[in-house]
């Protein structure tokens, strides 16, 4: 028990936290030697037996539920753009262009921060260092902090069973989420992420959502904001109504057109974080600087430097699934020097061959010139760009899509047993007389019709009826094609595939219900700019609430949820099981309210027993595809190496050149081919641990 009190005394000299923090931990150090008294007689029940039987499932499950019960992800065929081949005239070469573009490190403006640093394993960030944005009510003292079970869950309750009362002592509106790039060392951050006089890597403002199976998604991140239609510029879609990029049927005359590819939310999110300077962008870059640095020579102190070859600080795999025929290893990077090679041997010629140059004026226009003889791309004007390089957020988007696209995980325990098992009458189904069911335990069935649950009532779980079908989510393409992109809930009218479930309140991060330069990100809101409608929905059903977007967040799949700690939007909770424990109770936060006071409705209170969770969790385990936990191919990657927070902690770290940032401790995640390797550590595991 000692060894509890010296950890928390240690943590208290080493990071000088203040009194809320001190009794946190003074908590969890009681809290760990409890455990560790009683280890041996909880671990015999962590989990219930196998053959355990759960009564609250009905003896034969319910016909109607049995219609619904998600289904095998190999029969949906995922959702793209029709018109590609209108852009892409080499699909496989386009898939590895948006593999190299995707884990590429020299991407990012400091070289280092590549789109799969927070997306290498299992499509989501395992790590737990200066990996917090803190809040307004933060329990952490600055950034660079390791994280540790104790830490969990963020959100703390008066009473940890009922939900409503928050503890001011311990509660935290911390996000847990994914370090990106450095605030430039030339002035303090202005975000607050410093320790002295030394920027950190700036945190996200919400946890990282796994890359896998997204391309099921109508819209990306979890508050939407990247648009179901690309335009082939950024992530606004037809929102943006200046987007525009230039098509060159006759090079000679190259013509600024509007793009709009449908289903095509993985490009619209693609083109986002390359010019977020919270995630991989210095400030002030634009897409068009990326095309720049990425499509031709880089001038440093005056001298040329060598062209950016594709993952050129990266070893790739001979069995790359998508990379291998292009491998140079043990070289690193690709066979080709440069990326408008690539791009050349993907894209039709109209989008990148040109011999006239694109000027952007002061006042946004552009203007086609003529190039001047002899003027190489490096040595273009400021406001000057080749085709490639004007359009490559058009490439760059639409590739990245396309290797994502792959990256569907349908062949996890629960799709072979439905698979096997496809309709809803095959006796196979009812866990109360297959006691052996193949692939799949008899608990995790029992599991899935606990999470099936589809009556409405107080006291029903009714999982399924927001993580939905095959794709276990309401936020689908395929949902809301069918069903119409808004819904009426039990009297509020919201954004099919968003809800606002009680996991912080409303004001900490409006999500869906936020608004942006260009209006409200809401589909609700945009159609109803002023007072909810009297009746909305098919039927039509009275709106007796109101509005219910503020607060919420996109429905995410479940499938490997087990690999992807933590969980929520904010990061909040630590385990699969404090997730369906959070579900028990109703959520965190009763009542649920709009800022302007409007009752969101809340979720129902199922008060499961132990048993019960315990069938849930198996469900949840069985949704997850060995061929993620193993990388094996399409899961397969190159070599990337990833910040891990910075050396010593929230007080103090080193800054050896002098650069006014902080020096990073990097993890080598090696290259791997389509035969895959061994797990990598997962959340607070292994390196990523404390």
């Amino acid at each position: 028990m000692s060894d509890h009190f010296d950890e928390f005394s240690k943590s208290l000299a080493e990071k000088s936290v203040p009194r809320r923090q001190s009794l946190r931990l003074l908590c969890a150090a009681i809290a760990g030697a409890l455990l560790a008294l009683f280890e041996a007689g909880l671990a015999a029940h962590a989990q219930a037996p196998p053959d355990t039987t759960i009564p609250r499932v009905p003896d034969p499950p319910l016909a109607s539920d049995l219609t619904n019960l998600p289904g095998d992800l190999r029969a949906v065929e995922a959702p793209g753009p029709p018109n590609l081949n209108e852009f892409i005239k080499d699909p496989v070469m386009a898939l590895a262009l948006g593999k190299a573009l995707f884990w590429d490190m020299q991407v990012g403006s400091d070289r280092i921060q590549a789109c799969a640093s927070c997306h290498f394993r299992a499509g989501a960030d395992p790590r737990s260092k200066n990996q917090v944005d803190r809040g307004a009510e933060s329990v952490f003292p600055g950034p660079n902090v390791q994280l540790e079970a104790f830490d969990f869950p963020l959100t703390r309750l008066a009473d940890p069973d009922v939900r409503g009362a928050l503890d001011p002592s311990t509660d935290s509106s911390d996000v847990v989420s994914s370090q990106g790039i450095h605030h430039p060392g030339s002035e303090l951050d202005p975000d607050g992420f410093f320790i002295g006089s030394v920027n950190t890597r700036r945190v996200e403002p919400r946890n990282t959502p796994s890359v896998i199976n997204a391309v099921f998604n109508h819209r990306q991140f979890w508050d939407g904001r990247a648009e179901n239609v690309f335009n082939g510029v950024n992530h606004l879609g037809e929102r943006d109504p200046d987007a525009r990029v230039f098509r060159a049927d006759d090079p000679q005359k190259p013509v600024e057109v509007r793009v709009e590819l449908v289903d095509s939310s993985l490009a619209s999110q693609a083109v986002a974080p390359i010019v977020s300077d919270r995630e991989m962008a210095a400030p002030g870059r634009t897409r068009l600087d990326v095309g720049r640095e990425l499509t031709r020579l880089n001038l440093e102190r005056g001298k040329r430097v060598a062209r950016l070859r594709p993952l050129g600080k990266q070893l790739v795999s001979r069995s790359d699934s998508a990379l291998g025929p292009m491998s140079r290893s043990p070289n690193n990077g690709l066979i080709f020097s440069r990326y408008d090679e690539m791009i050349q041997a993907a894209f039709h010629e109209k989008w990148w061959n040109s011999p006239k140059l694109i000027r952007v004026n002061s006042d946004g226009t552009k203007t086609v010139i003529k190039r001047g003889k002899g003027v190489h791309d490096d040595d273009l004007g400021a406001n000057d760009y080749a085709l490639v390089q004007y359009n490559f957020s058009l490439f760059f988007g639409l590739s990245v899509q396309l290797y994502e696209s792959t990256l569907v995980s349908d062949d996890t325990p629960w799709d072979r047993f439905r698979r096997a098992h496809p309709t809803a009458t095959d006796p196979a189904l009812n866990p109360w007389t297959n006691e052996d069911p193949d692939h799949i335990s008899r608990l995790a069935l029992f599991g899935a019709h606990l999470f099936n649950d589809r009556t409405r009532g107080p006291t029903n779980i009714r999982c399924s009826n927001c993580h939905e079908q095959n794709e276990l989510t309401d936020a689908s393409v395929r949902r809301i094609v069918s069903l119409g992109d808004m819904r009426n809930r039990d009297g509020n009218v919201i954004d099919r595939g968003f809800n606002n479930i009680g996991v912080r309140p409303t004001l900490n991060d409006l999500g869906v219900g936020a608004s942006d330069a260009f209006g409200p990100l809401s589909f609700t809101r945009s159609l109803f700019p002023g007072l909810p409608p009297a009746e909305f929905g098919v039927p039509p059903a009275a709106v007796t609430k109101g509005f219910g977007v503020e607060g919420a967040f996109k429905i995410p799949s479940l499938r490997n949820v087990a690999l992807t700690a933590p969980y929520f939007h904010n990061g909040d909770v630590l385990t699969l099981r404090q997730v369906v424990e959070f579900y028990s109770r109703g959520g965190n936060v009763f009542p649920v309210l709009a800022l302007d006071g409007t009752v969101i409705e809340p979720l129902g209170v199922p008060s499961l027993n132990s048993d019960e969770i315990d069938a849930v969790v198996a469900f949840l385990e069985a949704l997850t595809d060995e061929r993620v936990l193993y990388r094996r191919a399409p899961f397969d990657h190159p070599q990337i190496f990833v910040p891990n927070g910075h050396p010593g902690g929230s007080k103090s770290t080193t800054d050896a050149n002098k650069d006014g940032l902080a020096d990073d401790i990097m993890i080598e995640i090696p290259a791997v081919g389509a035969d895959g390797g061994p797990p990598l550590p997962g959340f607070l595991e292994g390196v990523f641990g404390p």
